[in-house]
């Protein structure tokens, strides 16, 4: 998880924060690392994002996503030499198995290096350690697989040597009493460990290289007695592989030290592998979606036809049209539409450009500059409860509206929809007026999205309206299917904000939408008749 987010875990999944974090999220250990420890731009950290914006951009730009894909592969398969790097620094003798994930680290080094020429600065891909490379090589086989090879080491090659002479030397005099056994025993061999003679064969005098284990009715279970000049080549033996096993871990704790003095500058490799995992996902995330660098700017928030990726990407799976939307917000604005009209999206998406800037990922937009935030906070309707339910819906509103302002932040993007809905309108509409001209007073950015008539005004407030619907055919025989419902709704809505006069607030246009969702024509005819 990335560091200090500018919002809270209620009002984030509102405008698809959790979703954005999901969609950039690293590939591999390193990556995972590298963003435990990221943090997120806030104000005052204007040039910072400007610079990691653009690092991203440029990325994007130099490298096809055929490349990125293939980086994130290899950072995601990358070994992590952590551990033996741990190990090696306490002092530790690491083993095989540490020198071979050490060596494939480098080979993954070098490969990450090769795709991400031209994507990164070239100096931060330069091989950590060459020197540890060149001091592994020897044990590197064919197979890409790790060895201790006699070249790392002339004492190990004459020990290793020595041990085969000795075991030479040992099978040789075991040799001579295994002939004089299985002559005794009548076989063509005797096998290593117990083997069989039988009864009829004891008629001689049993000789000194067969002991006899256990005796039944026909058989004996023997074994093959090894006499002084066989114990003694088994000493030499034995000997011979003791000092082999000295020689290996000499070896090992002459490499570890290497390991050691190269620790900082593999641990660094790391650091960079992770900063090119966090960079290749952001990167992919701009490619993917046709993303652009936005203006960081103070004062306002404003983009062309910027998208609600969660949405846009959820109607493209159900092959319905996603409307972009496009915006100038300097101060305080409400927004009022139909149901169904786009209002809550048009917050959201606010909301989104927003976090993607905080997290230093170009806009979903055709153009867009966009401010840093102290916090993004969202307010009324979608925001996730963080009572337990012990309060309604209005009190959960109100208390979240409370913890916003006491944690006085000017430098905000407030995001309000619905808010005070649920209870009596004239008291909610009160409500709303006095939340609004708080957060002008305190400099905060602002947008609310409400039914209720009026606010813009009474606010002093920019007045935002959706098209809304324009033309909703009536349909005879059965009702739709929801899916074709929604998009029967979808053509006739125009989701387009505009700014326009607080006498111009469209209808809700709850009836023909009930009426194009499947209401029955009984209910829907009493509807209009009332509201006659």
């Amino acid at each position: 998880m990335i560091a200090d987010v500018p919002w809270t875990e209620e009002s984030g999944p509102a405008f698809g924060a959790d979703w954005l974090l999901e969609a950039i999220a690293p590939a591999g250990a390193f990556g995972r690392r590298a963003r435990a420890r990221e943090r997120a731009f806030r104000p005052g950290d204007e040039e910072g994002a400007r610079r990691a914006l653009a690092r991203v951009v440029t990325a994007a730009r130099a490298a096809e996503p055929a490349r990125l894909e293939a980086l994130r592969a290899a950072l995601a398969d990358a070994p992590d030499p952590g551990p033996a790097l741990a190990r090696a620094g306490g002092g530790g003798v690491l083993g095989d198995a540490d020198f071979f994930e050490l060596a494939r680290f480098l080979d993954a080094h070098a490969a990450i290096a090769a795709l991400a020429h031209g994507v990164v600065d070239e100096a931060v891909l330069r091989e950590p350690a060459p020197e540890l490379r060149a001091t592994l090589a020897p044990g590197i086989t064919a197979l890409r697989t790790f060895y201790l090879d006699d070249g790392f080491d002339a004492a190990l090659a004459a020990a290793r040597a020595e041990s085969a002479r000795a075991q030479a030397a040992y099978d040789a005099a075991r040799s001579r009493l295994a002939e004089r056994a299985a002559a005794f025993a009548g076989v063509e061999r005797v096998h290593d460990g117990e083997f069989v003679v039988m009864r009829e064969r004891f008629s001689a005098p049993v000789p000194a290289e067969i002991r006899i284990v256990r005796e039944a009715a026909t058989y004996a279970l023997c074994e093959l007695a090894l006499d002084d000049a066989a114990l003694a080549a088994l000493g030499a033996r034995d000997a011979a592989v003791v000092a082999v096993a000295e020689a290996e871990e000499a070896v090992r704790a002459r490499l570890s030290v290497a390991v050691a003095a190269a620790a900082v500058a593999l641990e660094r490799a790391c650091d960079v592998l992770g900063d090119i995992d966090l960079l290749v996902a952001r990167a992919s995330f701009a490619q993917r979606y046709g993303c652009v660098e936005p203006e960081i700017v103070e004062a306002e928030i404003a983009f062309v036809d910027a998208r609600y990726l969660p949405l846009a990407l959820a109607l493209e799976r159900r092959g319905r049209r996603y409307a972009p939307i496009s915006l100038e917000l300097g101060g305080i604005g409400v927004v009022t539409g139909p149901n169904m009209g786009g209002k809550s999206a048009s917050l959201r998406t606010i909301g989104f450009v927003a976090a993607c800037v905080a997290l230093g990922v170009p806009v979903p937009a055709a153009s867009a500059r966009v401010p840093l935030f102290d916090e993004i906070a969202w307010l009324g309707l979608a925001a996730a409860p963080a009572d337990d339910g012990l309060l309604s819906a209005f009190g959960s509103e109100v208390v979240e509206a409370r913890a916003f302002l006491q944690r006085g932040w000017s430098r905000a993007l407030v995001l309000v929809d619905e808010f005070a809905r649920t209870t009596a309108p004239r008291e909610g509409r009160a409500l709303l007026i006095a939340l609004l001209e708080t957060l002008r007073e305190r400099g905060t950015l602002a947008l609310a999205a409400t039914h209720l008539t009026g606010v813009a005004d009474a606010a002093r407030a920019e007045h935002y309206a959706m098209g809304g619907l324009k033309r909703l055919p009536a349909t005879a025989g059965a009702p739709l299917a929801l899916d074709a419902a929604l998009s029967r709704i979808a053509q006739a809505m125009d989701y387009r904000l505009v700014r326009v006069a607080e006498d111009a607030v469209p209808a809700a246009d709850a009836i023909a939408l009930a009426e194009a969702l499947g209401l029955d024509a009984a209910t829907i005819a009493r509807a209009r008749n009332a509201l006659a």
